[in-house]
Order: structure tokens, then C-alpha cells, then sequence
């Protein structure tokens, strides 16, 4: 496995790394909204086997651009990627789901289901009630013509909504309050002059 531009991802075995190619049948710039819908999956997932399994309570976040946090620390990240085979286009929802194992990630602060409480049987067990969700939502995605609902429905999860954040886009260091993301799923940045920025791309740190 691996991270966003190249970023690490300790693969453990034991943990779910699992790779989902879709042609998704949508105009052309709508593929990069399935980072938000995966992120909002993989929530739902969790506290279906919280419910199910009777663990504790645990408070899920979603971070942008592609993380969940599990009780403010890293459970799961998604990697959306492009890729044409013979004139056709594809995308690639890569997801690693720290099940079992804690990776040793020094820059990560990360944790996994087993050490909140939530014992599953196999990583399979996930996988399955996640792709059962995922067609549902994927389904109904591919006929729906607006990001609005799932932007909201992320928005409802998003970690340190309305507090401060710095934005390193690679040319800059950018900081204000977090106010959201837009209908392309631009992450919004309200600077202390009041102006609205959004950015695409780039290192997010919370404060």
C-alpha cells in the first residue's frame, strides 16, 4: 500500500488493504466525489459493528481530504487514482482499514477497531458489510446530479470543522478557520480578512 503523493502506508498483514476499480458511467469531473462517499462508507460501516458487537461508543471523524479518525486518531485512508486501459477510463478507490494492527508511523498519530473495542473476526468481515454499503450508495450516486448531498452529509463528520487549520500547498503556507469544502470538494479556508480561499490540493495541519 501507500499514502497520498507518495506518503507511507504501512500494510500489515492481518489489517484490510483492498484496491476497488469502478467505470464509473458520470461526467468526467465528477469521479474525485467518491474519496468523500468512500470516507462516508467506511464511517457507517464502523458503527454498524459498534452496534453489532456491542463495543463502546467512539467518536468518527472524517478528515480531509481522505482519512477517518477513530477517537481523533487515524484508522483508515483512501487513495483515489485514475487509470485508462485500451481508451477506457477507470478509477481505483485504494483503502487500507486498520483493523487489527497500529501501524508505526512516527508522523501519524493512528489506532485500529481492535484497540477501540471493536473486534472483528477477520478483516474480511469488514470488507463485506462495506461493499454492501458501498454498491447502495455507489448506485445511487451514479444517478444523482449534484455532490450536494454527500458534501453534507460529510460536512455533518468533518474533524475541526470551524477551527484553526494551516494549508501547505506546496507554495505556501495558508492559515485561517476551517469553514468547509465546496461543490468540488475544495477544502475552504476563511482568512483573518475575512476572504474565502479554497484549495484542491495540499498538507492540511489542525490546530
Amino acid at each position: 500500500g501507500r499514502g497520498t503523493k507518495g506518503k507511507p502506508w504501512e500494510s500489515i498483514i492481518g489489517n484490510l488493504h483492498t484496491s476497488i476499480l469502478l467505470q464509473p458511467l458520470v461526467s468526467i469531473d465528477r469521479p474525485k466525489e467518491l474519496s468523500f462517499l468512500t470516507a462516508i462508507v467506511l464511517r457507517e460501516t464502523i458503527l454498524e459493528f459498534i452496534d453489532k458487537l456491542k463495543a463502546p461508543k467512539a467518536d468518527i471523524k472524517l478528515k480531509w481530504p481522505n482519512d477517518v479518525l477513530l477517537e481523533g486518531k487515524k484508522v483508515s485512508g483512501i487513495l483515489l487514482e485514475s487509470i485508462n486501459i485500451q481508451g477506457i477510463n477507470y478509477v481505483i478507490i485504494g483503502m487500507g482499514v486498520n483493523t487489527h494492527f497500529v501501524p508505526n508511523t512516527p508522523s501519524i498519530t493512528a489506532t485500529s477497531l481492535l484497540s477501540e473495542g471493536i473486534i472483528l473476526k477477520s478483516p474480511d468481515s469488514f470488507l463485506n458489510t462495506f461493499m454492501d454499503k458501498f454498491q447502495l450508495h455507489y448506485s445511487k450516486w451514479q444517478k444523482a446530479d449534484s455532490f450536494d448531498s454527500i458534501r453534507s452529509r460529510w460536512l455533518e463528520c468533518a474533524y475541526n470543522l470551524n477551527k484553526s487549520i494551516t494549508v501547505d500547498n506546496g507554495i505556501e503556507k495558508i492559515s485561517g478557520i476551517f469553514k468547509g469544502i465546496d461543490n468540488q470538494g475544495a477544502i475552504c479556508v476563511e482568512l483573518v480578512n475575512g476572504e474565502l480561499c479554497s484549495f484542491s490540493s495540499g498538507q492540511v495541519t489542525y490546530r
